[in-house]
């Protein structure tokens, strides 16, 4: 069976986000466990990167701009550099409850539409609706996903690819 593209955008920003706030809930109980202060975390980083509340943030934004395009309006801004460790996962439980909200409105001739992306120094990109969705939110999703992954990792949170893949979860066999 195949999955209408909205549909399975959808599932993915859904399923992947959920994926963040079990990486961000064990951060927070392991740091919490080792007496140390969660809120150290949102400023970890990787060489000139932007530090974890900025991945966070980033990584919504995907969905957030997602959702603005198919149904119109405004995607929330927030200041990442604002946002405390312990606002992150809340803010990614917003963005649950936006894609949630927003489905029942959402349609495949959606992805007929152009999509202008602005730019830096003046400059932009005029993206199909599919080519919006498969060549700049998903590859942005997945590199702020991860990277925020690679920075609690790198800060000592035991957590593996399993946990990165627990969206595969309820698909697991035994031989």
């Amino acid at each position: 069976m195949t999955i209408a593209p909205i549909a399975r955008t959808l599932e993915i920003f859904s399923s992947r986000l959920q994926t963040l706030c079990r990486l961000l809930t064990l951060a927070e109980t392991q740091w919490r466990e080792k007496g140390w202060h969660v809120e150290m975390l949102r400023g970890v980083r990787l060489a000139d990167m932007y530090p974890l509340t900025h991945q966070v943030v980033f990584t919504c934004n995907q969905p957030n701009e997602f959702v603005s395009w198919c149904v119109g309006g405004e995607a929330p801004k927030v200041d990442p550099a604002a946002l405390a460790f312990t606002e992150a996962k809340p803010y990614v439980q917003a963005t649950l409850g936006r894609l949630e909200e927003a489905a029942p409105g959402m349609n495949d001739g959606l992805l007929d539409r152009d999509k202008r992306i602005d730019l830096t120094n003046g400059m932009f990109v005029v993206l199909s609706g599919r080519d919006y969705v498969d060549d700049w939110l998903l590859p942005n999703f997945y590199f702020h996903l991860v990277t925020a992954y690679n920075l609690l990792r790198g800060e000592g949170v035991v957590m593996g690819k399993a946990d990165y893949m627990s969206h595969l979860q309820d698909r697991v066999q035994r031989a």
